[in-house]
């Protein structure tokens, strides 16, 4: 994995407490949450049998629970920075199913930019998702800064329009990427003595396969 491109810091802090709404006919869900504030990820998988690990910059895997930083938290926003967070999705049962998956604000500080506006970062923030079969797959898909920023143009809470499959025994490769667009300029700069605050949390939803 180490011909992954630089991943740029962002700042991301990933407290999880998230509202989940009905999908409907077929949909599992299982929450995990509770009141510590170290909890920073949710998983919905119910029955289903498996497993999610994120990249580690040595290049190895290591799986991911409630507690795992998965983005930099001391990294500081700017108009042009992106970060790519590598994960892989493994369904380690025989029920097949398909992931979804999700950026949601949890918890944000409003604060004033240049202009004497009042501002919410989230509103400057974008969001994507890359799926693949295979790490090679995906190390192509997101070879460059660019590739990265070409697929990151959702709103955040948004989830992704493209999802993942998994059969029996089946493994995905996925990019989760969130930028700050260079377009912002001052208007996400802040002056004063409140710093801009976004608390976003990262969902990963399995539904039944159906067909």
């Amino acid at each position: 994995m180490s011909k992954f491109y630089k991943k740029l810091a962002l700042t991301l802090s990933l407290a999880m407490i998230v509202f989940w709404a009905a999908l409907g006919t077929g949909t599992s869900l299982a929450w995990f949450t509770d009141t510590d504030e170290d909890v920073r990820n949710v998983f919905h998988f119910a029955e289903f049998d498996w497993k999610v690990s994120h990249l580690l910059e040595d290049g190895t895997w290591e799986q991911v629970d409630q507690t795992t930083k998965i983005f930099d938290d001391k990294a500081l926003y700017e108009p042009g920075y992106v970060q790519v967070v590598y994960l892989k999705v493994e369904n380690l049962g025989q029920m097949p199913f398909d992931v979804k998956t999700a950026v949601s604000v949890t918890d944000y500080t409003v604060a004033t930019n240049m202009f004497g506006q009042t501002f919410h970062l989230q509103d400057h923030l974008k969001f994507g998702l890359i799926t693949a079969d295979t790490e090679a797959e995906l190390v192509e898909a997101v070879a460059t800064r660019v590739d990265a920023e070409a697929v990151a143009n959702m709103p955040l809470s948004n989830y992704a329009v493209n999802t993942a499959s998994l059969g029996e025994n089946g493994v995905s490769y996925m990019a989760l990427i969130v930028r700050m667009p260079k377009e912002v300029d001052n208007v996400a700069n802040y002056r004063g003595d409140v710093i801009p605050r976004v608390e976003l949390g990262v969902i990963i939803t399995a539904t039944q396969q159906t067909n």
